[in-house]
């Protein structure tokens, strides 16, 4: 049990003497990145109707970085890439990608592991479900 204790008091004592702070440190959570990963979406919907024949796919990686894909049922493939954030007391993520010089930014629901994609495009609502899988 002395052990335990001496072991314990070595380790913030060192972390004392390193500068380092606790408080500031980043989560378990942050560290392990449980959120990366292949999310795939089951179905797109673009003004209330349902869009048959593409795929859809969003992959976080460790470092941060995300890519988005989609193919078309005739064969059109494009992407986007960028940087993720997750807010895991929020339940958001916020994704960006720079566009020419422009960096745009948006910050979606995720919830329960979903990804939940509502965005006004083309003066029409799109909306799209990603999950783990």
């Amino acid at each position: 049990m002395w052990k335990l204790f001496l072991t314990l008091g070595l380790l913030f004592s060192v972390c004392s003497m390193a500068g380092c702070d606790v408080q500031k440190m980043s989560t378990l959570s942050e560290l392990s990145r449980p959120h990366a990963g292949v999310y795939t979406c089951e179905e797109v919907r673009f003004g209330g109707e349902t869009l048959e024949g593409y795929t859809l796919s969003l992959e976080l990686e460790y470092d941060g970085s995300f890519t988005l894909s989609y193919h078309s049922k005739d064969g059109s493939f494009d992407e986007w890439a960028g940087t993720y954030t997750v807010d895991e007391t929020a339940e958001e993520i916020t994704m960006s990608a720079k566009r020419g010089s422009e960096t745009l930014s948006r910050t979606y629901r995720f919830e329960g592991g979903v990804i939940y994609i509502d965005e006004n495009f083309l003066g029409r609502t799109l909306l799209a479900e990603f999950r783990m899988g």
